[in-house]
């Protein structure tokens, strides 16, 4: 009867223990999501005249949209543009829901 609550007992720790040592599954890599976002960014409305990098901050709701918290931007068309194309689109990739992601956004001129 011992020897059957020892392993009883070393077998739910070995449960446990793998069960906790999961990292959570998140199926984005940077690599898909920087393509899911660069298709969504494509195209601007406006014309870049010059070389800019401007970091976006959003965070995934339960539904896996992007919600935009903020634009770090000087150029107004450029702030509302990126808005108007990332707030509230589904993405395809998961990642952790509730976590700020920073995403460096280039935009090159096509002299």
């Amino acid at each position: 009867m011992k020897t059957l609550k020892t392993v009883f007992v070393a077998l739910s720790i070995l449960i446990t223990s793998s069960a906790f040592a999961t990292n959570p599954t998140t199926s984005g890599t940077p690599e898909t999501i920087a393509k899911e976002i660069t298709a969504l960014l494509d195209k601007p409305t406006f014309l870049v005249t010059q070389e800019q990098t401007v970091a976006v901050e959003f965070v995934l709701n339960k539904n896996n949209e992007v919600v935009v918290l903020s634009v770090d931007c000087k150029d107004a068309d450029v702030c509302s543009f990126i808005n108007s194309r990332l707030n509230r689109k589904v993405l395809e990739s998961e990642l952790e829901l509730g976590k700020v992601y920073t995403l460096p956004v280039k935009f090159v001129s096509k002299d």
